[in-house]
């Protein structure tokens, strides 16, 4: 494909989120811009008096606006110049290349509100609903691997595609889920006809119980084993939601939507595509999905039924971008079996194998593999127990008699007869892997000559969190296999050539790529192309984007605000960017607090000031120097008329915060306190 068609995928509509891929897209920049000031598309120009409308709303209270003024990344609401970003921005929109996308900025909410970390600072309202179309507003998994919600409006009604969960970086620290942001759909709760889970996978279920807790009988539509799974976890939460099953090719009608469901292959058992017709248009979400045609449970990707509905005309196809820029096919589950057999026989002490604890098919291959060669199983973490017995109960996994045991009798059993099956392949802390690297878990522990096996792949950003992992368990003696090493896993994300059979069988007129990174999407988009697609009808669209589909076409009409809403502990939503950015400081540079009492009567600094430090390496002995300026400082101030306690305690935050970043080069959270002896006097004097 030459620059020029790669140009007009990445930048065929002004104002779109489309044109704002520099990094992502590699494409010429002199390129870019030759193709930048085309004109609007119909469907746009349609939209623009309501474009105006929604311009004049940016006007209105707050109440009537939404969330807007009550973030530190205040949103004027105006309307963004019509190339979208300006190119001078485009470098750093969405994420950057390394991890999940770099630094998040702008991430969970300040004061209620934020943006996620791919929109721009000021949002294009969208257009009243035009009645007719169809709406497609995407809460989550555009621009990262998590979180996947998509919203499809039509005439009033409201369906739902997924609803999962984002796990924290580093940079989060105690967060435990960042979920969707449910504000686009809160005043509009009673228009939901149903949510649509496509797999059992945490980045799609994992956010169904906090939605719940806004509407509990939400009708959650899906297969028997994601049911099962999304039922265990409502139940923790003391949910007990309504639910609808169904399998591929089965067909149902949620309000003014015609569903049909198709059977996909991915790495766990019952996941699912939709098509939804409605009379303004069809789509196909794919969920995600591969083309093995070798699965363990011989259940392959329906492409007769993409073929069929192919056939009768697809007008959005929005498909799984997750290995867009791998090329080829990947390999097939069963190539995994014999190689996990051969790791397992050269083992000589206990073995630990890391992966998801919905990974069914991976479970399954281990437990064969451990049977074979007279080992035990035990499975190991609280989600990994739950999933396995209820995949075991309703038949997709198969375990042969007593070759799984409880936890607590695998101390009977010698190291050289043990499996034990848990989580933590993606470096998380807390999960069972990283507890038995730290040498913190209570029940197993990792010796010389001890075999680990990661038996899963790097989801984009947890590579720190997983090599200090396999660094602490090499510490220790244990060896370690992982897909570098030994062909232990296979993605459950179909590659470039399964996406190309995808996109000639289906052979949608748009295309909307979905859940990945701005690369990812950028790729899956450069492959639609290829096949045919008019590039004028690739949607690269955000996370919070509202694509309107009307009479074939589809086009990004406006954004709505889409943050990061994080769950910490009980709280869900409350904890605010800046209350992350003090752990982060606290984490990193330290603390110091400084105590001082003044009479400002007498312009007199009469105790003090004393220092105290945590989490740094200096001794308060080192703080004399600055304690004189302290002094000083509090001393003029008082002199010149400041009687204020708050604002004397500023200056001593200021005083401290200059002379440790000057002197120690770091930037400690600090925390003054100032008594003022002479407004204790006159308050006891009153009374």
């Amino acid at each position: 494909m030459d620059t020029e068609e790669q140009t007009a995928t990445t930048t065929h509509r002004r104002g779109s989120k489309a044109a704002r891929r520099g990094s992502e897209s590699a494409v010429d920049s002199t390129a870019e811009s030759a193709v930048e000031p085309t004109s609007e598309p119909t469907q746009e120009r349609e939209y623009a008096d309501g474009q105006r409308d929604a311009e004049a709303q940016a006007s209105e209270p707050e109440e009537t606006r939404g969330r807007s003024e009550r973030s530190h990344n205040s949103r004027s609401g105006g309307r963004r110049s019509n190339s979208g970003r300006s190119n001078s921005n485009r470098s750093n929109s969405g994420r950057s290349n390394s991890g999940r996308g770099g630094q998040r900025r702008n991430g969970g909410r300040s004061n209620g509100s934020s943006l996620s970390p791919q929109q721009d600072e000021h949002l294009i309202a969208p257009p009243k609903y035009r009645k007719g179309s169809m709406r497609i507003t995407p809460l989550g998994g555009l621009g990262e691997i998590g979180r996947n919600m998509n919203v499809i409006e039509y005439n009033g009604h409201i369906l739902l595609v997924d609803c999962g969960v984002l796990f924290p970086e580093e940079e989060q620290p105690g967060v435990d889920l960042i979920l969707p942001d449910f504000d686009y759909i809160k005043d509009k709760l009673d228009q939901i006809d149903g949510l649509v889970l496509t797999h059992g996978h945490e980045d799609h279920i994992g956010g169904v119980p906090y939605l719940l807790r806004l509407r509990p009988d939400i009708p959650l539509i899906g297969s028997k084993l994601t049911l099962a799974f999304v039922k265990a976890k409502c139940e923790e939460h003391h949910q007990n939601p309504t639910m609808v099953e169904v399998d591929g090719r089965d067909k149902l009608k949620v309000g003014p939507f015609n569903l049909e469901f198709i059977a996909v292959t991915h790495s766990i058992p019952d996941a699912l595509a939709v098509h939804v017709r409605t009379p303004a248009g069809t789509l196909i979400d794919t969920g995600d999905l591969k083309l093995d045609q070798l699965p363990l449970d011989h259940r392959i990707t329906d492409l007769v039924e993409f073929g069929k509905l192919g056939e009768q005309g697809v007008d959005l196809l929005m498909m799984d971008s997750t290995n867009a820029e791998v090329p080829g096919f990947v390999k097939p589950e069963t190539s995994i079996g014999p190689e996990l057999e051969r790791v397992f026989s050269e083992a000589t002490r206990k073995i630990i194998v890391a992966s998801f604890s919905s990974h069914v098919h991976r479970v399954q291959q281990v437990v064969d593999a451990a049977h074979k060669i007279g080992r035990k199983v035990v499975f190991v973490g609280r989600s990994m127990v739950r999933n396995m017995a209820i995949a075991s109960d309703l038949g997709y996994l198969h375990i042969p008699e007593g070759t799984v045991i409880d936890l607590k009798k695998a101390h009977d059993v010698q190291d050289n007869k043990i499996v034990y099956m848990c989580t933590g392949s993606q470096g998380e802390p807390m999960a069972a892997l990283g507890r038995i690297a730290e040498g913190t878990h209570r029940d197993i522990t990792v010796n010389e000559f001890d075999t680990v096996v990661l038996a899963s792949s790097l989801i984009p950003g947890n590579e720190h969190g997983v090599y200090k992992v396999i660094n602490k368990l090499v510490q220790k003696g244990a060896r370690v296999v992982n897909k570098d090493s030994a062909a232990i896993h296979v993605s459950g994300h179909a590659d470039e050539g399964e996406l190309l059979y995808l996109y000639n069988i289906i052979k949608p007129k748009c295309a909307m790529p979905i859940h990945g990174e701005n690369r990812h999407l950028v790729a899956n988009g450069l492959i639609a192309v290829k096949t045919g697609v008019n590039p004028n009808n690739v949607v690269l669209a955000e996370d919070g984007d509202v694509v309107d589909l009307y009479h074939g076409q589809a086009a990004v009409v406006g954004s709505v605000p889409c943050g990061y809403v994080y769950v910490d502990g009980d709280s869900v939503g409350e904890l605010t960017d800046d209350e992350l950015e003090k752990r982060r400081i606290l984490g990193s540079e330290g603390f110091v607090s400084c105590f001082a009492v003044v009479d400002t009567d007498r312009s007199d600094v009469v105790s003090g000031p004393k220092i105290y430090l945590n989490a740094m390496a200096e001794d308060e002995s080192d703080f004399e120097q600055v304690r004189r300026q302290i002094i000083q400082q509090l001393e003029d101030a008082m002199m010149q008329g400041t009687k204020d306690t708050y604002k004397l305690q500023q200056i001593m935050r200021r005083t401290i915060g200059s002379w440790v970043a000057r002197q120690l080069h770091r930037k400690p959270m600090v925390v003054p306190v100032v008594a003022d002896i002479a407004q204790d006097v006159d308050t006891s004097g009153r009374r």
